[in-house]
């Protein structure tokens, strides 16, 4: 079985798990609570969160406090870029039909963002993460100077996914029962 296979069959598997709203609430706040805690957090003035998909941890439900928060968006000449957004109420439909920033937003440096949280359809115990296949998330990352924190479910945190040379290290990985890393606690 090639990589691209193996890529394919962890998808495949991680698409059988459901999670119920109430359910999926508990184990952001958990994952939440983890993230507050950690050094890399509380150093960060600018964080490029992430609108959440139903299978995704909830982070619309972060603290504010001084931090500024910023989205991606996507352009289909150069891929992502992000911009800062006060209230999540203000994202729009995008390209994938996720949420982002409106086109009328002032691009956010990526100089900027300190630190960057991101979904996966897996993580490994190396702190790699498994997209959703695409690769516009992997290439951009290669360009974000900030800290790189996964964030998942317990069922998401394997003890390797399958990984090819320009798949990007992330510096941890926050689950409900854990965070994985050397590099944000």
């Amino acid at each position: 079985m090639g990589i691209k296979e193996e890529k394919a069959a962890v998808r495949a598997e991680m698409g059988l798990f459901r999670i119920r709203p109430e359910e999926r609430m508990e184990v952001s706040e958990a994952i939440r609570d983890r993230l507050i805690a950690i050094e890399s957090w509380r150093a960060a003035r600018t964080v490029l969160l992430y609108a959440p998909l139903p299978d995704e941890p909830d982070m619309f439900i972060l603290p504010r406090g001084d931090k500024r928060f910023c989205y991606p968006r996507y352009h289909t000449d150069r891929g992502y870029g992000s911009a800062r957004v006060d209230d999540p109420a203000e994202l729009t439909p995008g390209k994938f039909g996720v949420l982002e920033p409106d086109s009328s937003i002032p691009e956010m440096p990526a100089s900027e963002v300190d630190l960057i949280l991101l979904p996966g359809v897996a993580f490994d115990q190396d702190c790699y993460r498994l997209g959703r296949g695409r690769g516009f998330y992997d290439r951009w990352l290669l360009t974000l100077p900030g800290g790189k924190i996964g964030v998942g479910f317990d069922h998401q945190l394997l003890d390797r996914v399958p990984r090819e040379p320009h798949d990007v290290k992330l510096d941890g990985v926050i689950v409900p029962s854990r965070f994985v890393g050397d590099g944000a606690g």
